[in-house]
């Protein structure tokens, strides 16, 4: 396995992951010459990359940095191919060419390891990935234990109902960590029932100003990587309620009658297509799977697709949300503004 893929939704804690795996060979024993840290991100430039590893190797003066990317890479690969190494990879978007980076394809002969994180399984693919390790969000037990850890026992008692009401923030963040992180570092003062409940309400409405500002724009770059059609079908699986098991079949008959799918004469071309994008936003985790015939949205995810559809979508009137509300009809047209 020389090659080792984590992927998982963003906030998760990859980087996390990858920081502790970093810090383990760095301090620990391991038979390894070299361990590299670089990060990628989104805006992927093969120059800045290779200064990171360049200066993990001895290159850090200006003048390598003013070669081209040809030149530095056969550099690193000078030195890099008579090495035992660990290249850690962090935020891959799309496919980084070793070759041209100057990284050495590791393998069980050289006994090197790259080891990447990436929001999207598609990625592990086309990294060629022997391993590919998705990091889930914390279980409710986890998720309560970490909220306690951060927010502290002296706010958590400073009011009898606090710790109940508490419990109730926590389960909205899902347990996704950032958002976990993010709200404890909201609510550590907060030390009286109106606060919390204050909070609860906005959280319902995904109007929480740590979250908007935070947490759901980290988010929402997974969603801006996708094409309008698939960000629309995306959007659109908002519409249903928390926690609801969305038939992918029904899902993609949805997608097709609103028009939202490219124009085809048969419904099974439209399947195919429908089918693709399902696949795409299971791939960075933006829906979830639950069994064979059925995926869902992470209660966070969902809050961020609300709050694209209120905060970016507005002056479309584009949508209007109102699940679990057994609606039969067409609301009055007042309900409409501002939706």
């Amino acid at each position: 396995m020389g090659i080792i893929g984590i992927y998982g939704l963003g906030g998760v804690g990859k980087t996390t992951l990858l920081t502790q795996i970093n810090n383990k060979f760095s301090t620990t024993p391991n038979g390894f010459d070299v361990v590299i840290w670089a990060l990628v991100s989104k805006d992927y430039d093969v120059g800045k990359v290779q200064d990171r590893i360049g200066g993990n190797l001895g290159f850090s003066d200006d003048s390598w940095k003013n070669k081209s990317v040809d030149q530095k890479a056969t550099d690193i690969y000078r030195v890099l191919r008579y090495k035992k190494f660990v290249v850690l990879l962090d935020d891959l978007w799309e496919r980084v060419d070793l070759n041209q980076v100057g990284i050495p394809k590791p393998s069980k002969r050289n006994g090197s390891k790259l080891i990447f994180t990436t929001r999207s399984l598609a990625v592990c693919g086309e990294m060629e990935a022997r391993k590919k390790i998705k990091v889930e969000c914390l279980k409710s037990e986890e998720a309560w234990k970490l909220f306690q850890d951060k927010v502290g026992d002296e706010t958590l008692n400073s009011h009898p109902d606090i710790r109940e009401l508490a419990k109730q923030v926590a389960k909205r963040c899902g347990g996704l960590p950032l958002a976990l992180i993010t709200i404890c570092r909201a609510m550590a003062c907060k030390t009286t029932c109106v606060e919390w409940n204050y909070a609860i309400k906005k959280l319902k409405r995904s109007s929480l100003t740590k979250m908007k500002n935070e947490v759901f724009p980290l988010l929402k770059c997974s969603f801006d990587n996708f094409p309008v059609t698939t960000q629309s079908c995306f959007l659109y699986c908002c519409l249903y309620p928390e926690d609801y098991r969305i038939p992918k079949k029904r899902l993609v008959e949805y997608w097709f009658c609103e028009w939202l799918l490219n124009q085809f004469d048969k419904f099974s071309e439209a399947q195919m297509q429908g089918d693709c994008i399902i696949s795409s936003l299971l791939s960075v985790c933006l829906l979830e799977r639950d069994g064979e015939d059925f995926v869902k949205m992470h209660d966070v995810i969902r809050d961020m697709a609300l709050w694209i559809t209120w905060e970016l979508k507005a002056k479309e009137n584009f949508f209007f949300v109102k699940a679990g509300a057994q609606l039969f009809e067409v609301p009055n047209v007042k309900a409409w503004s501002g939706a």
